[in-house]
């Protein structure tokens, strides 16, 4: 039998229900309360359907619901635009995967080209795994200069940047708020598990990560979801110190995500990420 991330609508809306506080959508919030956010069947009055068909999603006795009553659901439980997206990716109903021809990620001529010539950013091509399939030198010297540059060359060996962002300490301690970072890796992951319910390389994935880190299993069970495509970090390189830049990720024709990290321009942040296509042993004997 295939097997199939697990994306369980009961336990999604459960998750979703019990975050929101009464008070936030207009209703009394008395002691009385014994649930956490609120009732089942608030939840179910404000989305117009009875109590008894919105326990029984819950309960995980109806696998699917029609998109009217989902988003109706979804606006009762006040969800955010990628939430709403990833309830409906889970809660209507899922056809069997057609046969399609094995993906190689492999990267096209053009796409290898931008990587190249993009020398003012640090720049890697993802997969939607975060699978590292190409990286310009300041992207490997930014996140992983202990690793070797032609890792991503070599399928059986390529870095995952999430695995790495959870089970690298050298990596792990890049970040200047490693919780923001630790939450951002894994709404985004859960994203993308409602666009690849059945592949069987993203469920080990997140099988692994679940078993190695404890911290990323707390935060997968919180089935938060968001889809991270740009925004800025705070790095803390232990070669060119500290380094705030911003991020964008786009999708590429090849199927691929161009990711890439840049600096306000003529800042220190900018000179500093520019160091970093400097020979790292010649600064640091400087």
């Amino acid at each position: 039998m295939e097997h199939i991330v697990n994306t369980d609508l009961g336990g999604y809306l459960r998750q979703m229900r019990e975050r929101i506080r009464p008070e936030q959508v207009g209703l009394e919030n008395r002691r009385s309360r014994r649930v956490p956010g609120l009732r089942r069947e608030e939840v179910a009055a404000m989305a117009g359907v009875s109590q008894t068909y919105y326990t029984r999603l819950e309960q995980s006795q109806t696998a699917h619901a029609s998109p009217q009553i989902l988003l109706a659901i979804a606006r009762a439980l006040e969800l955010g635009p990628d939430e709403q997206a990833y309830l409906l990716k889970i809660g209507t109903s899922v056809q069997a995967p057609q046969q399609q021809a094995p993906r190689t990620d492999q990267l096209s001529p053009s796409t290898r080209m931008l990587v190249g010539s993009l020398g003012n950013a640090a720049v890697a091509v993802l997969n939607y795994r975060c699978d590292i399939l190409a990286w310009n030198s300041q992207y490997h010297r930014l996140f992983a200069p202990h690793l070797d540059f032609g890792l991503p060359e070599i399928a059986e060996e390529r870095p995952n940047l999430i695995k790495l962002n959870f089970l690298d300490e050298n990596v792990r301690a890049l970040y200047g708020d490693w919780s923001m970072e630790s939450q951002s890796n894994v709404t985004y992951l859960r994203f993308i598990c409602g666009n690849h319910r059945h592949d069987s390389q993203l469920a080990g994935l997140i099988g692994e990560l679940t078993i190695q880190s404890e911290e990323f299993a707390e935060l997968w069970c919180r089935q938060r979801v968001a889809n991270c495509i740009e925004g800025t970090k705070l790095f803390d390189h232990p070669v060119v110190g500290e380094l705030e830049l911003m991020y964008h990720s786009a999708d590429l024709q090849d199927g691929n995500i161009l990711k890439f990290y840049h600096a306000v321009p003529d800042s220190p942040h900018e000179a500093a990420l520019q160091l970093l296509t400097v020979d790292l042993d010649s600064v640091r004997s400087r």
